[in-house]
């Protein structure tokens, strides 16, 4: 890893899906066009997900297109979260450059939140990887419930994670998202010191919940490690909507406020801009 810091924003996205009420196309893609502003390039600008089954991510398409045509330069850093072939052949069809597709470690969790197992997930994934890497889209892999599952309790990412080893070796990036925000200190260190992760050392980005204020010490160790790769949500909005009490992704602010403290370099600036 480098001395410089890289975040993944994923308040548009991850922030807004959970929100309480539904912004329109116009007021997501401002909220985009701030964040640019302040330096956030990589952005996870919407979901092409079923609206109605998440709402708040209705017209993703639109965002992604309107945003293309006032960011131009930036099209290559607006992803697209897709939950399957439907999803990945809009991408394709708007020509976007970077998508997200997700599954996690919890069986319960995977069953409520896509209605497959662990293993029917991989096996439903594969293709629509290998599918978007042809195309050459830049492809993220989330992996939740990496620590905790809200149906399940806590969990071993030492031994569950190597099930996705095949997934890893094809992605671009791993984000691990400890869902329900109860990963502690300790369990992030077991997980680096037992050494699975080196083989995709420069892959991983972590994904902290900030639910039970554990995560600011989660990123401070990962940097003492050596990472420098975080998802991170302006002003801390979202959390999982498929996970009971789970709320609040790590804020932005806060990921930058713990970097300087460790001297990673970066080019974002404060203050970000608010949730409309």
């Amino acid at each position: 890893m480098t001395d410089e810091l890289a975040i993944c924003e994923v308040g548009p996205r991850d922030g807004l899906q959970s929100a309480a009420r539904i912004l329109s196309v116009e007021q997501r893609v401002n909220f985009v066009a701030g964040l640019v502003a302040c330096g956030l390039e990589k952005i996870e600008v919407g979901s092409l997900v079923n609206p109605k089954l998440v709402p708040t991510m209705a017209n993703s398409d639109e965002v992604f297109t309107r945003l293309c045509a006032l960011l131009p330069q930036n099209r290559e850093n607006f992803s697209l979260l897709v939950p399957n072939e439907k999803g990945l052949n809009r991408a394709l069809e708007i020509g976007c450059k970077s998508v997200a597709f997700f599954t996690a470690t919890s069986n319960t969790f995977n069953r409520k939140n896509i209605n497959r197992s662990v293993k029917e997930s991989i096996a439903d994934l594969a293709p629509l990887i290998a599918r978007a890497k042809q195309a050459a889209l830049r492809v993220r892999l989330y992996v939740s419930t990496v620590f905790d599952c809200a149906y399940e309790g806590t969990k071993t990412p030492e031994r569950e994670l190597g099930q996705f080893s095949e997934l890893f070796d094809q992605v671009d990036e791993i984000s691990l998202g400890d869902t329900t925000g109860r990963a502690t200190e300790d369990q992030v260190a077991s997980l680096v010191a037992h050494g699975i992760l080196n083989r995709w050392r420069e892959k991983i980005w972590w994904h902290f919940h900030d639910t039970y204020q554990r995560a600011g010490a989660n990123v401070r160790y990962s940097m003492q490690q050596g990472f420098s790769q975080f998802d991170a949500s302006a002003g801390g909005i979202g959390g999982c909507p498929f996970s009971p009490g789970a709320k609040g992704n790590i804020a932005t602010e806060k990921v930058l406020q713990i970097a300087e403290e460790m001297r990673l370099r970066h080019n974002y600036r404060l203050p970000l801009p608010a949730v409309p």
